[in-house]
């Protein structure tokens, strides 16, 4: 069932779940029965508001045992759904609140976070959403019980999460050309767009030919407006040579390279991973696919020629 559709049943069929649910193929009893907004809220926004606000009424929060893990990731993912479609303050707020009912309480906290991961952050996620996520790991790193070995995986996320913010400036790396002149990273036109791939993936190949097939965009690229960088990060000393021999099909007015440190200070959850930064090396969009890149970098270009225009007409 897609995200979308779970949630609009959820807020108005009334009885979505009976005894049991399907979860991964496999029947799993629900931590509890999930609750439904009132008839009285008659939109989804309203809904969706009520549902985010009084979600985990229902459950125990006061013990500190431990809960099926299946079922708490079903939950949390219902959970989400509906925040798509609630105002941002409830849905902060709501994390808020759940967060402090979990403190002093290492094993739950432990499993909610895993539930968060899978739900908003992990490859099976069904959004991404760093800004519903992030809490969740400050507050696991600030909980006294649980042991710093169990904190280090999530430790790591929040670093990568808190380094690439959209709005932030984009961390800096060094990097080594096709050529094999070394450089470190710095933006020098008004886009850059920054491709972390690898040559022979074959989704980084097809976003290649996406990009080259944009004349527009290529247009912008050798008139200075836009850099190109196809970023393969952090390759092995004994393969830079193969490496850096494939970067030579790439087009000549792009930046192939070999980066170096990037997976201690970048976010990438997917391969090709894309960012669009503006020209203060800010991050513009991250993480999307090469056609939601393209609209945004076409947007953001149909932007400035329209500031242009406006000023120009002043």
């Amino acid at each position: 069932m897609k995200i979308k559709s779970l949630c609009v049943a959820l807020l108005f069929a009334g009885t979505l779940f009976n005894n049991n649910f399907i979860y991964s193929q496999i029947i799993v009893e629900p931590l509890f029965e999930y609750p439904i907004a009132p008839d009285s809220d008659d939109d989804l926004s309203s809904r969706s508001n009520w549902l985010v606000t009084n979600f985990w009424s229902p459950m125990d929060l006061c013990d500190d045992r431990s809960v099926d893990q299946n079922a708490l990731n079903h939950a949390f993912s219902v959970y989400t759904a509906a925040m798509q479609f609630a105002d941002k303050g409830n849905v902060l707020k709501s994390v808020n609140t759940l967060l402090g009912n979990l403190k002093g309480k290492p094993t739950l906290m432990t499993q909610f976070v895993k539930a968060a991961e899978e739900t908003l952050y992990g490859p099976r996620a069904a959004i991404w959403s760093d800004e519903v996520y992030l809490p969740f790991l400050r507050a696991y790193q600030s909980e006294s019980g649980i042991s710093p070995l169990r904190k280090e995986r999530y430790k790591r996320q929040l670093t990568l999460l808190s380094n690439t913010q959209p709005g932030s400036k984009a961390p800096s790396f060094r990097y080594r050309m096709s050529n094999g002149h070394y450089r470190d990273f710095k933006v020098d036109t008004p886009y850059t767009l920054i491709e972390f791939g690898d040559p022979e993936c074959d989704d980084c190949s097809f976003a290649k030919l996406k990009l080259e097939m944009c004349t527009d965009i290529m247009e912008k690229v050798d008139e200075k407006q836009v850099r190109i960088l196809f970023i393969v990060p952090d390759v092995a000393p004994d393969e830079e040579a193969e490496v850096l021999s494939e970067l030579q099909s790439y087009p000549a007015s792009w930046t192939p390279s070999i980066g170096y440190s990037i997976d201690d200070i970048y976010d990438m959850r997917q391969t090709p991973a894309f960012y669009l930064l503006n020209s203060k090396g800010e991050i513009i969009v991250k993480n999307l696919d090469v056609s939601d890149t393209i609209d945004a970098l076409r947007s953001s270009l149909s932007n400035d020629h329209k500031n242009i225009k406006k000023g120009k007409n002043k």
